[in-house]
């Protein structure tokens, strides 16, 4: 069961709402000190920084707003020059408006891979000429390390993350109550991360949230609508970009949202995604396991039936489930199309509407190559629909599919993280 590899109508939506840098914009004419060329420390203390003013300098776009938690990501082009290496992409995560970390993801074997790919696509490239990923994890390593060194002084060397191989051992540099982290795992990523010293000094550990507070939570995050809609809020996004992450994105969402740490990246490493995407669900459900036990969370699997009752006595809690199917591409550019005439219609008259498109799915066929990981976020009894939330950013944060064709796309594994 390996995930889908975006379509290029897909990744053209997705590519569209991201934020173009150049060398002559306006954030590169602010320089901190010392001089990065580039907006890297918080515009005050961390304590006092609004997240959102600093992304807005950052240039970066809102990728999820929940009651919680907040996070900003961009994904780069190649003219962006950060410490002298090119960034694939920037995050800013934060709590209530306060800046946790910004991210920057360099050389990498998912982004790298997939603007390779795009860029010798004229020649008929496939994933086995890239032969290099480790060469350009490594280049990108060495020059920021020189580079911030010539800035920072000599780093220092620390454990950072949890245990086993999501433990990392980053060069670390401070500066007046800011760490810079740099990390390469070779053969799969070089990141730079910037977080409060105290943070780092913490191992990049978090506080666990109780047991009962977070099913006080999860529960308040439910909302029932007029029109017979039981839908899950606040889960967050999480853009797995223009590449085949949509595995290890989902389940870093389903993570975050029942209170663990989670990175993209790095699980796509502990679930041994490959080269530009694709994962086998079994390796990243033992991954996830693993760090979800560590903040005493558990994973539990659900009848692939996809029966209502079943659902229900899920989504009633707020716990959203992680669910692996076929995408079909009719059926995906339809979903986005129904949303504007489905809020406008009454449930008798919508579910007349989908008449044809459930007789439609009896002749569905799965194409498994399209191998798809998304959440299930809620249901309606009375037009017997699913609602479907993708990791290709915030505008599929909510779409809406016909039992009848969700049980013809699925590929019986659905999940759950559960307090």
């Amino acid at each position: 069961m390996l995930e889908y590899g975006l379509s290029a109508a897909t990744f053209v939506r997705l590519t569209c709402a991201l934020i173009l840098f150049s060398p002559s914009s306006a954030i590169f004419s602010q320089s901190p000190s010392p001089d990065f060329g580039f907006p890297l420390l918080p515009p005050t203390t961390w304590e006092k920084t609004s997240a959102k003013e600093w992304a807005t300098t950052l240039q970066l776009p809102v990728e999820s707003e929940t009651k919680y938690q907040s996070s900003y990501r961009a994904y780069c082009t190649p003219q962006i020059q950060v410490l002298g290496a090119n960034p694939k992409s920037i995050a800013l995560i934060a709590t209530d408006d306060h800046p946790d970390q910004l991210t920057i993801m360099f050389a990498n074997k998912g982004d790298s891979a997939s603007s390779y790919l795009r860029a010798n696509a004229a020649a008929n490239s496939t994933l086995r000429d890239i032969t290099d990923i480790k060469r350009l994890i490594q280049a990108d390593h060495d020059v920021l390390s020189k580079n911030i060194s010539e800035r920072l002084g000599k780093p220092s060397t620390q454990g950072f993350g949890g245990s086993g191989k999501a433990r990392e051992f980053p060069q670390r540099w401070d500066y007046q109550g800011t760490a810079f982290l740099l990390s390469e795992r070779p053969g799969e990523y070089c990141v730079l991360r910037i977080l409060p010293s105290s943070s780092a000094d913490q191992g990049g550990k978090t506080s666990r949230i109780s047991d009962m507070t977070l099913r006080e939570r999860m529960k308040s995050n439910v909302i029932h609508r007029a029109n017979g809609d039981m839908i899950i809020e606040n889960i967050p996004m999480v853009d797995q970009g223009p590449k085949g992450f949509c595995v290890p994105a989902t389940y870093a969402r389903a993570l975050l949202y029942a209170g663990v740490p989670a990175d993209l990246y790095l699980l796509a490493l502990l679930g041994g995604t490959g080269v530009g995407g694709g994962t086998l669900i079994v390796d990243i459900e033992n991954s996830a396991r693993a760090l979800a036990t560590s903040y005493g969370r558990s994973i539990t699997g659900v009848p692939p039936s996809l029966d209502f009752p079943k659902l229900e006595s899920f989504f009633e809690k707020g716990i959203p489930l992680t669910w692996a199917m076929y995408v079909d591409e009719d059926i995906n550019r339809d979903l986005s199309l129904r949303l504007k005439r489905r809020a406008s219609a009454d449930p008798d008259a919508w579910n007349k509407i989908l008449e044809p498109k459930r007789k439609a799915a009896r002749s569905i066929r799965k194409n498994p190559k399209n191998g798809h990981t998304c959440l299930l976020i809620g249901c309606n009894r009375k037009t017997q629909e699913l609602a479907t939330s993708d990791s290709w950013g915030p505008e599929f944060t909510e779409r809406w599919i016909t039992v009848e064709e969700a049980r013809a796309l699925s590929q019986g594994d659905l999940g759950a993280i559960v307090p």
